[in-house]
């Protein structure tokens, strides 16, 4: 499998896009506890295209987006929106000793080497600050959800072999002990080019997938089976962890 550092490159246009934002009430819980107009510093490690840095921008706080794909970086700095984008990793930030109230992973720490990305989160924070990662995951009870997930299986031999956020969630409060957990409820709609351009901004889409014009075909069986009024929909929990700066 390509390196995650470079594998989203084939997917940053179809990335910003076509993939999901998060809810208001994930940016409320992760801001809960600001005095009121007092304005956080925040990282966003594994920034991507921008989605999560441009939403905690616009709610006031000062942002530094963390991206080590040049074009992932690019797209989200000509989206603007307020933040910005240093290149730099997970666990090798470059930003300096307690710089932060907050840092986020938005869609990513299933990318990053745990333990070193956690050290390196406990050196940018200041004291009493925190740091949350969370993930929009498909709901596998949703119908058109499932027949989705079962399309990917069958057309992308990379599908199964990528990292995943759900277990990430466990290993992260297993390592660290004194978590919160939340989640909140999240839907994304789609035409039927919607639905072909969701799809291949997943790398494991654009790097496992030999026969694009089988998988294209399926992907339009499967519009015309699930939409409803012109539009099929990705419904979502979007998981999320929560957890103060460790001491030390």
């Amino acid at each position: 499998m390509e390196d995650p550092r470079r594998r989203f490159t084939a997917t940053a246009d179809a990335y910003r896009r076509h993939r999901p934002g998060y809810p208001d009430a994930l940016f409320d819980w992760l801001l809960a506890g600001r005095p009121p107009g007092g304005v956080w510093d925040v990282v966003d490690l594994g920034s991507g295209t921008g989605l999560a840095s441009r939403a905690l921008a616009a709610r006031g706080c000062r942002v530094v987006g963390v991206e080590p794909n040049d074009a992932m970086r690019a797209a989200a700095t000509e989206d603007g929106g307020g933040p910005r984008y240093v290149r730099g990793e997970a666990d090798a930030t470059g930003l300096p000793d307690a710089s932060a109230d907050l840092v986020v992973a938005a869609q990513a720490f299933h990318w990053f080497p745990l333990l070193p990305t956690l050290r390196e989160i406990d050196r940018v924070l200041r004291s009493g600050g925190r740091a949350a990662a969370f993930w929009n995951l498909r709901d596998g009870a949703d119908a058109f959800m499932a027949a989705y997930d079962a399309c990917l299986f069958q057309w992308s031999s990379e599908v199964g072999a990528v990292p995943r956020g759900g277990p990430t969630l466990d290993a992260l409060a297993a390592a660290l002990g004194d978590v919160e957990r939340a989640r909140f409820r999240h839907t994304q709609s789609f035409d039927r080019d919607g639905l072909h351009g969701r799809a291949w901004s997943s790398s494991y889409v654009a790097h496992g997938v030999a026969d694009p014009v089988g998988f294209g075909a399926a992907l339009d069986e499967l519009f015309d089976r699930h939409a409803s009024e012109g539009a099929v929909h990705f419904r979502y929990h979007t998981e999320a962890i929560r957890w103060a700066r460790r001491p030390g």
